[in-house]
């Protein structure tokens, strides 16, 4: 970013400032629902509370903002959330990070429930985000900060909970997009159709989609993104009991076929007159094939006294991946040599759950939420191996593993008196793999004055090694040459990645404190500072060796191996600032900036992928005239951005640098009639570009055209 742009920026921000905190009270109507200090949220205590209650930081998405922006994933809904980062690694996956946190420490739910998705260390949950999709989503609840003692491990970082619709009319939908990169590249389309209804005891709703891209091609032969079709498909039914008791069954399925090509060629000149020149050209091609299934059944009732819930459910992912590769060597023009070579990756993971909780209204002062959990995480695939010995060929490595978890929270509402709200939580957890671990949390609200709130959290979060991290077998980066996009072809050393059996869970003690401020109904501004302690860490690490052909039967060239290990502490602290305004009869305005200090403690070494300053804005313009253009714009400026230059590093000797950048969308929607919307956007406007190996992702200017029409 410019000197020039960053200052007109800076003077945005102080002036937004100005107006948050001395603008001129409006009447507040039903659409304003960004920041609204009355919407309910349930994730950040399993209980329905309001945003002005709860302790813990919360941010919500609402179904206005996802239709303002046409979000079609759950990765368009987090693009101008309040400290979230969503980036991509080098493989096209969307890694999300709250306040700094790794994204597999952030908790992502489906209505309150797990998925089963990747096993990898460094994705995690990462497809899911773009996996997840928005037709059929009411709302979007994100809360920032470790959430351990409700939810166990994977929320150290935060929780992120979609919370689809519930049918209650009947309503028909259908919505098509069609979208292309700047100058025509990885152009697609995706389509829905969401049907739900209700009647008398009985609803049901249905929604499916169909998606295909075009490759994004960065040079011949070579390109950016896996392409091909992704085929959503979810099914709910229910019925309401005569009592107010209700019964649900869900059932869905995502099937993706992708693939992604690649193409290089060197020429190693002749060492003597008399001997050829040798050009030596692969190509190779990925298919990347998915699977999940996902199985729900929920009984649910509440009365004056109890609001209780028992649920099962099972989610079942399925991953095929297969890579060929063509090597021929040409010596004069002439093809002197051919190698054809193939690797399959095949990976199963079942999660099979049963839960339930009970909420008892004790008082009008106090109100005690208790629940249990079994969870059962089973594994099979090529990538992990409990004992490798005596294999004939690395790549036939084939094992299943499974960890049990059992868990009891309980969590107490105590209201002292009418300006005060105190929630201790307290959560235990066994898995017969790690034993048993016990988490905590207090929360408290405390009303200074009837526009001042004070809140204040400590708490812990947990999160177990996954089956990967300790059984991982799997040449995961062969050695080859690759194309960086715009810097070219570049050789990327290889990496074997073995598991650590003797891996320790990861542990983290988080503190919030933040004060907020009403300006009646028409403005909030919230302040807070946070820090994060994460101990024994897992990360990757070289261990200086390397395979060969006793140890590593199969692989044709030296990898250097990888391990997992705990490594002592890292601290993620910083500060908050947020707000929204209403400006006029129709335009609704959000600001934001967050300051991070990410370090490993250890090497007192800044923590990668993450900006120390990031400043975020929206303004939108929703008239109550449906006929005329509803306008919305947002930004996410990113300052001192630390990450990997993949210019200058290999995977031996990273080299790490920063940079400054912006992410710009803005989408203009209107009604040709009551029941057809047609929209115009443009994501990431500046065209700011950054893809190959460790980059954040960006492919450049998207160009958005679609139409809705209800019925």
């Amino acid at each position: 970013m410019q000197k020039k742009d960053l200052s007109k920026l800076v003077l945005t921000t102080l002036l937004t400032g100005s107006v948050l905190w001395g603008g001129t009270a409006f009447a507040a109507e039903e659409n304003l629902q960004e920041f609204s200090l009355d919407t309910m949220v349930v994730t950040a205590t399993r209980t329905a509370m309001t945003v002005k209650e709860t302790p813990s930081t919360v941010e919500i998405v609402d179904s206005k903002k996802l239709e303002q922006t046409q979000a079609k994933t759950l990765h368009d809904a987090l693009k101008g959330a309040l400290g979230v980062n969503v980036f991509n690694d080098f493989q096209g996956r969307s890694n999300v990070s709250i306040r700094g946190s790794e994204s597999r420490h952030v908790l992502i739910m489906v209505d309150g429930k797990r998925l089963g998705g990747e096993l990898s260390y460094n994705s995690a949950n990462a497809l899911d985000v773009d996996r997840i999709r928005m037709e059929d989503v009411e709302k979007v609840e994100i809360i920032r900060g470790p959430a351990g003692a409700l939810y166990g491990s994977d929320a150290i970082g935060g929780v992120i909970n979609v919370i689809t619709k519930t049918p209650n009319k009947n309503i028909a939908e259908i919505n098509y997009e069609y979208g292309w990169y700047e100058n025509g590249k990885g152009a697609g389309y995706k389509s829905n159709l969401y049907l739900q209804g209700a009647e008398n005891n009985y609803s049901y709703k249905i929604n499916a989609g169909l998606n295909k891209n075009r490759p994004y091609e960065v040079s011949e032969g070579n390109e950016a993104n896996f392409y091909g079709k992704d085929q959503p498909l979810s099914l709910n039914v229910g019925y309401t009991f005569d009592n107010g008791n209700k019964l649900s069954f869900d059932v869905s399925r995502l099937k993706e076929n992708n693939q992604e090509h690649s193409f290089s060629s060197k020429v190693t000149p002749s060492m003597h007159p008399m001997m050829p020149t040798t050009v030596t050209n692969k190509n190779g091609v990925v298919k990347n094939d998915n699977k999940r299934t996902d199985y729900a059944l929920k009984y649910s009732g509440n009365d004056n006294k109890h609001d209780w819930m028992f649920r099962a459910y099972k989610s079942v992912y399925d991953k095929n991946y297969t890579s060929q590769s063509r090597e021929d060597k040409f010596k004069n023009g002439v093809l002197a040599e051919s190698k054809v070579s193939n690797k399959f990756d095949t990976v199963k993971r079942t999660l099979s759950t049963i839960e339930g909780k009970d909420t008892i209204n004790l008082s009008d002062k106090h109100k005690l939420t208790a629940g249990f959990e079994y969870r059962q995480d089973k594994s099979a695939g090529t990538r992990i191996k409990k004992n490798p010995a005596g294999m004939s060929n690395v790549h036939d490595a084939y094992d299943e593993a499974e960890i049990n978890y059992l868990a009891a929270y309980v969590q107490d509402e105590i209201k002292p008196d009418a300006k005060w709200l105190v929630i201790p939580s307290v959560r235990y957890d066994h898995s017969d793999k790690f034993g048993s671990e016990i988490t905590s949390q207090i929360g408290t609200t405390y009303n200074a004055a009837d526009d001042v709130r004070i809140k204040a959290v400590i708490g812990q979060g947990y999160k177990t090694p996954t089956v990967n991290e300790l059984y991982h077998y799997w040449e995961m980066f062969p050695g080859a040459w690759h194309n960086m996009g715009p810097i070219g072809m570049k050789f990327v050393e290889g990496e074997f990645y073995e598991g650590n059996p003797d891996l320790k869970p990861e542990k983290s003690l988080s503190y919030e404190l933040a004060i907020e401020k009403d300006w009646g109904e028409k403005a909030t501004v919230h302040l807070g500072a946070f820090r994060n302690e994460v101990k024994d860490l897992i990360e990757t690490y070289r261990t200086g060796a390397f395979t060969n052909s006793t140890t590593h039967p199969g692989l044709a060239e030296k990898d250097a191996i990888k391990h997992y290990r705990n490594v002592p502490e890292a601290i993620l602290q910083g500060v908050e600032l947020y707000g929204s305004h209403r400006l006029g009869k129709d335009i609704y305005l959000n600001a934001g900036y967050t300051f991070l200090d990410a370090k490993d403690k250890t090497g007192n070494k800044r923590l990668s992928d993450r900006a120390k300053h990031q400043f975020t804005f929206g303004i939108s313009y929703q008239p109550e005239n449906i006929y005329a253009w509803d306008v919305s714009f947002d930004l996410v400026s990113n300052i001192n951005y630390y990450y990997r230059d993949n210019v200058r590093s290999t995977m031996a000797n990273p080299y790490y640098d920063t940079k400054d950048f912006t992410i710009a969308n803005i989408m203009a929607s209107r009604h040709l009639n009551k029941d057809t919307k047609i929209y115009l956007g443009i994501d990431n406007i500046s065209n700011h570009q950054n893809f190959g190996p460790y980059s954040d992702g960006n492919l450049g200017r998207l160009y958005r055209v679609g139409m809705e029409y209800k019925f």
